[in-house]
């Protein structure tokens, strides 16, 4: 019965993250139609501080939920008191980025026009960060769907939103902020209504948990901190990619153009692939941290070879597919033979990148996430010096080195740490050699099939 309900929850977080990412692909084709790859690399900027602002009020919150109610210690008051954690931190979030909106858009991204954007992101911080939380309630008990419509509702809202605004305001960017924003107010609405709902439907318990928040702080503190300052960083490394482009001759709309065909075409194409592994990841955190609980080590060495198996076979056949197809993709999408190229040269470092985020989900179920602050940590210190340093020197392929650099070093030091705490060992042929020799198989068939008379263009 359990398997059955993991199976039909990877079944519901799979379809969903595939659906998502598909609308999301088709949403920046249709924003990269209107304001073109200069931009959409002010779009990525102004994200990027967005994405900030998220950090500060949802990393380790959700978690938290989750890691309490899979232990046996979710009672609505520990709920209430993780969403008033998520909702302090949130206001500080939005009161930040509404009143330096100015000081940010000059002096960290550059364009005074990013000002208004990032006013209208502001009021959504709130929302996020309560739906953080409630998703991290229905993962722990094991209820996918609501999440995912949750999900659902915010993406089509915000597509629907944008679209509207877009016939009648005269600033795309505008319209595409304050579009999210009322798609995270619909999201927040849905997901408040249905967590009150089960909580009165499955009795929740009220009683008081007096040590809760020192357990909230002690699973989302460091996470926190971790998501934070690699976010900043990361924030950093974002402003500092363009400005090195400038440096190295590219121009100002040359440099916008680059770093947003980088980052807001290439790299979600070369994500998608991982919509499939995502409900892994996701489902893995309360099943480690029942099994962590419980003491049951055969239970938790079976999960994680059999994760570390299936996502080392499907991201080496997903590598030569994009491969294969990486001009067909960036024709198809955006017109494009740069973005066909650069997915071309990116797709090795699918294996790598995919395991990472499968590992990450299985280190915090283990309650390992002091360590993947650390990784992080210095992994992100280590980009913002070496995109610094060298992007100016070398331009676009500096930062294309960089980024294998850092997925090999971060990957290698997540996955060493995983098989130390679970002390397993590495099944070299049937985790690594096996899937590249089917990978390699399966590049030599689909070009074959390519040069074919009944498949040539």
């Amino acid at each position: 019965m359990k398997k059955r309900i993991f199976y039909l929850n990877a079944v519901i977080l799979t379809s969903t993250s595939v659906i998502l990412r598909m609308s999301n692909i088709w949403f920046r084709v249709f924003i990269c139609s209107k304001i073109g790859a200069s931009g959409m690399g002010l779009y990525q900027l102004i994200l990027s501080v967005f994405i900030l602002g998220i950090t500060l009020c949802t990393s380790g919150v959700g978690l938290a939920v989750t890691r309490l109610v899979a232990e046996g210690r979710g009672t609505r008051d520990s709920i209430r008191r993780c969403v008033g954690y998520a909702l302090s931190l949130s206001l500080v979030g939005a009161a930040a980025m509404f009143f330096f909106a100015d000081f940010i858009s000059v002096r960290f991204i550059g364009d005074s026009i990013a000002a208004t954007p990032l006013r209208l992101l502001a009021p959504s911080l709130p929302f996020i960060a309560v739906c953080s939380c409630l998703k991290g309630y229905f993962l722990a008990i094991r209820n996918t769907l609501v999440p995912a419509c949750g999900e659902w509702l915010e993406q089509f809202v915000t597509i629907g939103a944008s679209l509207f605004l877009f016939a009648r305001c005269s600033a795309p960017l505008n319209a595409l902020m304050l579009g999210s924003t009322i798609g995270e107010v619909f999201s927040c609405a849905y997901i408040v209504l249905l967590y009150l709902v089960f909580a009165q439907k499955r009795g929740l318990s009220k009683a008081k948990n007096a040590g809760v928040f020192k357990s909230v702080l002690h699973i989302a503190a460091p996470v926190l901190c971790g998501s934070f300052f690699r976010s900043l960083l990361n924030s950093t490394e974002n402003m500092l990619i363009p400005r090195g482009l400038r440096k190295y001759g590219a121009g100002e709309s040359g440099a916008l153009a680059q770093y947003g065909t980088m980052q807001g075409m290439v790299m979600p194409i070369l994500y998608f692939p991982s919509a499939f592994l995502a409900a892994l990841s996701m489902l893995l955190i309360p099943e480690m941290a029942e099994a962590n609980a419980g003491g049951k080590r055969a239970t938790i060495q079976r999960s994680v070879e059999k994760a570390m198996r299936f996502t080392l076979t499907f991201s080496f056949l997903m590598t030569s597919i994009l491969i294969v197809f990486a001009d067909s993709l960036g024709m198809a999408f955006y017109k494009s033979t740069q973005v066909g190229n650069m997915l071309r040269i990116m797709a090795p470092i699918l294996p790598l990148m995919y395991l990472d985020s499968v590992v990450d989900g299985m280190l915090k179920g283990l309650d390992q996430q002091l360590y993947s602050l650390k990784y992080n940590f210095s992994d992100s210190v280590m980009r913002v010096i070496l995109i610094a340093s060298l992007v100016p020197i070398f331009g676009i392929k500096a930062y294309i080195t960089i980024l294998f650099m850092s997925e090999i070093y971060n990957a290698s030091l997540s996955i060493n740490r995983l098989l130390k705490v679970t002390a397993i060992e590495v099944d070299v042929v049937s985790w690594i050699v096996s899937p590249a020799v089917c990978a390699a198989l399966l590049y030599y068939l689909l070009l074959l099939l390519q040069k074919a008379p009944c498949f040539a263009v």
